[in-house]
Parts: C-alpha cells; structure tokens; sequence
C-alpha cells in the first residue's frame, strides 16, 4: 500500500470555481483568467445580465487584447506570450464590459529528489515561480501532494516495495488555468543509504582545492570541513555533483580536512564518508639541501610521493612530515609535489613548489696526480665521485715561474704537447662545479725529465728531478734498462735521483732507459719520466807499433773494437803510398807485394759499421820496427 504525506492548501481570496470568473461590470463570465502560455480562454456565458445578446441576430464585438474590436461572436482565444491582457466584449445595447487576463510564462518547475532509507523519498521543490505544486510519485494521473511556494516546499513518500519510478512536480497558480508544464525525474528506491567516497583532493591553487567524489543519485550530501586538525563543521549541502571546488581558502597557511555526510532527511541520519586532507606544504631551498616540510591530518595515511619536476622522485612508507634532498644540482630549478596516499585508494595532491638549489662549499684538493712523459706530459688524477664537476682546470708553471691556467677538461686526463723535456715544467690541476663552488689548490706535480751522459769507458750516468706529485711523496725510483728492441735488461731501484751504470760487459751498443716513480700511498699509479736512448761509439783497440822481425813478438799490425760489425783498413807511407789494403781487417805483416817495408810511421785508416748500423771512419799512425836480433 502507498503512504504519503498530502500538504492541504488553504488559499483566500478564491472566490470563483470553474467557469465563474465575471467582468468587471458583471455582463458576462470566462472560464479562466489567468494561466501558463500558451493559454486558451473561453467566454461562457455573456447575458449574465442580458437577454439575446451575442448572438448571430445581435453580435458583440470581442477585445481580447486590448487593441481594439477585431472580431464579433468569437468566444475563445489563445494567448502565447506572457502578459497582463485586458479581454473585452461591447454590446449593441449596453456598452462594453471587459475582464482582466494573466498569462504567465510556462517555466519548468525544478526540484530535487532525495532518497532516505526502506524505500522513501523526499521532494524539495526549488523553483520560486508558482504559488502550488502538484506532485505525482508514482507514474500516475494521481496527485500525490499538493505543496505551497516556499524555502520549506517539500514532501515525504514511502513506496512501500523496491522499485523504479517516475516522480512528476508541475507548478499551479491560485485562480489559474491548471496547464503549466511538469518536469520528471526517474527514481530509484534504496533499502539503505550507499556510503561516500572522497577520492582525491587537489590543490588547485593557493585559494582553492578540488575534491573528486564517488556519489549516488537523489542523495542529499553535506560536506563537512576542518581547519589544522579542528572539528569537523557543515561547509555546504551538495547535490548530484561528482567534484566540487572549495574557494576562499588559504592553502599556503592551513591544512583543511573534509568529510561528505549521506543525509537520510526523513529519518535524520546520516552516512559519513572517509577523510582527506590537504597539505600546508612548504619547500625551504637551503645550502646543501632542499627541505621539504609539510602538516596535515597523518590519519588513514599509507604512504607519501614526493614528485620532483614532474617526475615520481620517492615515495615514502608510513605518514612522514618532512624529506631532505640532498641529491640536486645547484642553480637549477626544482618543482615539488607531494601525494599522500590513503588507504582504499584516496589521494591528496599538494600545491607545487618551486625554487633554485643552492650548494656553496669548497672541494678537496687533488692530492694525486700521476705524470707520464711521452709525447708531451701526460697527467692523470682520481676524483672524488661524489663530487658534479663541471671541469678541471689545468695550471702550468715553466721554470718556478707564476702558476698560470693552461687549459680546461671534463675528463681527469690531460697531456699537454708543448711540455718542456728539459724539466722545466710543474702543474697543478684544480676543479669547479656548475655553481662555481671550487676546489683548494691542489698538489703540484714536475714531470721527470731523464738526461743521461756517457763518459770514455762507456759508463752511463743519468739524472732526472724528484717528482712532488704525490701526496705522501715517492717510495722508490725505479731504472729500467732497454735493448734498443724494447727488450727489458735489468730494473734497478734506487732512492736518489741519480744513476751510473758501470756494466762493462754490455754488449748493447744502444740502451733506452727510463724512471718509474712508485708512490708512498697505495693504490695510486706510478709516474714515468721519458725514455733516452743512449748509443755507445765504436771504440777501436791496436798497438802503438809492431816488429815484424820473426821473433814471433808483435809481428804484425791489427785493429780490433767493440761493437764492430764490418771494418776494412788502409794503410799508408809518409808519402800517401798505399802499402796495404784489407776489407776483411787482416793484419798487417809490414810488406807490400812481399817486400819488407823499412822502419817508419805510417798512416792507417779504419772504415766500418759499427752493431747499430752506424758507419765509422778513424785514423792513426802506427810504428814499424825492426830491431835486430
């Protein structure tokens, strides 16, 4: 069975039913006065007072907008624009009477339907148009509830039964036509109210923030708002809306907690959503960090994203309220943004901040730097890896002079190929980041430039200057000694910065030699001087003179030497006579053609190639003797 709540009006000033609405003068009677364009009006009676008038034998003439007489014996019009109209009728034989007539406009009579639990509704009518409403619940021709214009215009109704339906509101006038237009809505019962949903709340800016909602239809919705962790108060009704805009806040200064309340108003209840907050979220750009703080209401919070230029940068556990980002380059702009997480899904997203990092500092000093001369000084050091450099700048100092900038790099390898083989060169290698922040003046490192000499029994003595590269100074200098093929011969270690290699029994005619410097700290590589090749000359043995007189002692001339590898000999009388000729070195017995030459001085001449490939030419005089027996 149907159960409903009829509001009975009670009007004055109705004193006309049906059809008895008379003329001013009283002559005759119109079913209507007043209506909802279009209107029709009907004169039903016009010898209220009268006997055969209006008729076809004596017409009257009709009025019905007041612009003059335009037709006679017409008894119904049609008006379709809203208006105040003055209808009237002239008679032959009494004179014109005439009725007023409202048409108003036929406006849609909006309302809202809100469900309440077991099956009920309630209709608020919030149209202000007419003075009634007629409602009609259940898709009928019924009227179930006739309700007066007003803040308080609504009706309650209990369907009894689960069910869908078609509510019906059209407005009516006091003394009007009942042909106003009605407005439907499609209704569905519900046993119990559903409970909301808030899904994410977002800062629009620093006045407004947006909430997005999970709602139902013809629910009456109060969201309920609090201010840094106070109470919850009633912030507005909402109505079939899925996202709403809270203006007039101050974002920047508080964070706001929300609520939405399912309000059952026929039984007074209410269903109550999550909460969510916003956050009063703030990024302080500090030297060496950027400090993200923020309040808000930690309840219901699994988890907070922190978004970094538009990116998801971290996402912390738990409901923290403060993060320290360290890890940023300075003068360069970051944009903030937190997403705090809830539980079942809700989110909340912050404001953006933004603001440029600052790192002021000064770096370590390269304490290290590794020299290889080669092709010109090579150089290279280890940084700190946790350090952004920009780029390392290179000094050069030449000769103790001023240490002046070289060059820049990115990588920590440099050679410089205007190095200066004699020693003269030292350089230091600073850094810099993107801020300008830069390094202490680092270690000055002097390349080993080697330099050898050679004395007259072949000895070999080499020098170079102490390499300062290195934090904790050298451990030990090593010599190593080469075969002109690159074929190690020995690796000497000394302490000093000096060398003499007094190996008489070389047999290389070239050796290379170069330093190695070992460093005292570990793990660091070892400095290298460049190489010198050292090239020992021919260096030929023979007597001072010789007695081809056949005791067997001395008989003859001959020239021997080390690294000799080809040697032909001439020698010569005191007049340049050619006496003998050998491109073997053959000695000489002191003939020529088998004839004993005399005692005398001559000249020989020793041409050869020598074990490096060298060609030689040397010349002396030797004695022939010829003492007696």
């Amino acid at each position: 069975m149907r159960r409903f709540l009829l509001f009975v009006i009670c009007l004055s000033g109705v004193t006309a039913s049906f059809g008895q609405y008379t003329s001013r003068l009283g002559r005759f009677k119109v079913d209507q006065v007043k209506g909802c364009a279009p209107f029709t009006i009907t004169i039903t009676d016009t010898n209220v007072l009268t006997t055969g008038d209006c008729t076809p034998g004596k017409p009257c003439l009709m009025d019905f907008e007041g612009k003059g007489a335009t037709s006679s014996n017409t008894f119904s019009y049609t008006y379709t624009t809203p208006g105040t109209y003055k209808l009237s009728v002239l008679y032959q034989s009494i004179g014109a009477d005439d009725i007023t007539v409202n048409v108003v406009a036929n406006t849609d009579p909006t309302f809202e339907v809100f469900s309440c639990t077991n099956n009920k509704v309630m209709v608020k009518v919030t149209d202000k148009t007419y003075d009634m409403y007629l409602i009609n619940f259940n898709s009928d021709a019924t009227v179930d509830a006739t309700i007066p214009n007003g803040n308080n215009a609504i009706a309650q109704f209990d369907y009894g039964a689960p069910g869908n339906y078609t509510i019906t509101v059209r407005g009516k006038n006091v003394n009007a036509a009942d042909n106003c237009k009605n407005l439907t809505d499609t209704y569905q019962t519900l046993a119990t109210l559903p409970t909301p949903t808030l899904n994410t709340l977002t800062a629009l800016d620093a006045n407004n923030l947006k909430l997005d909602m999970t709602t139902t239809k013809h629910i009456d919705y109060k969201l309920n708002i609090g201010i840094n962790g106070g109470a919850f108060q009633v912030y507005q009704d909402l109505y079939q809306q899925n996202t709403f805009t809270i203006p007039n806040l101050l974002v920047d200064n508080n964070y706001y907690c929300f609520e939405l309340n399912a309000f059952d108003p026929c039984a007074n209840t209410n269903k109550f959503s999550n909460v969510i907050c916003s956050q009063n979220f703030d990024v302080n750009f500090l030297n060496g960090v950027n400090d993200l703080e923020w309040s808000t209401d930690t309840g219901g919070i699994t988890s907070v994203e922190i978004k970094r230029n538009n990116s998801t940068y971290t996402t912390i556990p738990g409901a923290p309220l403060k993060y320290l980002d360290t890890d940023y380059d300075c003068n360069v702009n970051y944009c903030y943004q937190l997403t705090t997480n809830y539980g079942g899904g809700a989110k909340s997203i912050s404001l953006v901040k933004c603001g440029t990092g600052i790192f002021t500092t000064t770096f370590p000093a390269i304490e290290n730097i590794t020299s290889i001369v080669r092709v010109g000084a090579e150089l290279s050091w280890t940084p700190d890896p946790k350090i952004k450099i920009q780029a390392f700048d290179i000094m050069k100092s030449v000769f103790n002079g001023p240490l002046n900038e070289l060059a820049q790099t990115t990588t920590n390898k440099y050679t410089d190929a205007t190095y200066d083989y004699s020693g003269g060169s030292c350089y230091q290698v600073n850094y810099h980041d993107q801020c300008n922040n830069k390094s202490l003046p680092g270690i000055v490192a002097c390349p080993m430039a080697l330099t050898g000499t050679l004395d007259d029994k072949n000895a070999v003595t080499l020098t170079w200057n102490k390499y300062t590269g290195y934090k904790n100074g050298v451990t030990t200098y090593l010599v190593d000694k080469y075969t002109k093929d690159a074929v190690l011969i020995g690796t000497y270690p000394v302490a000093d910065t000096t060398f003499v290699d007094y190996d008489p029994a070389d047999n290389n005619q070239v050796v290379i030699y170069r330093i190695r410097a070992e460093a005292t700290d570990a793990g660091v590589l070892e400095s290298i001087s460049n190489n010198i090749t050292i090239q020992k000359p021919v260096r030929l043995i023979l007597p001072t003179a010789f007695t081809p007189n056949g005791d067997g002692i001395n008989p003859s001339f001959t020239i021997s030497g080390k690294f000799v590898a080809k040697m032909s000999i001439m020698i010569f009388d005191r007049w340049g006579v050619l006496v003998f000729e050998s491109d073997k070195n053959e000695p000489w017995n002191g003939t020529k053609d088998g004839r004993a030459m005399p005692e005398s001085a001559y000249v020989w001449k020793a041409e050869g190639v020598d074990t490096a490939g060298n060609t030689f030419s040397q010349e002396g005089t030797i004695i022939l003797l010829r003492p007696r027996q």
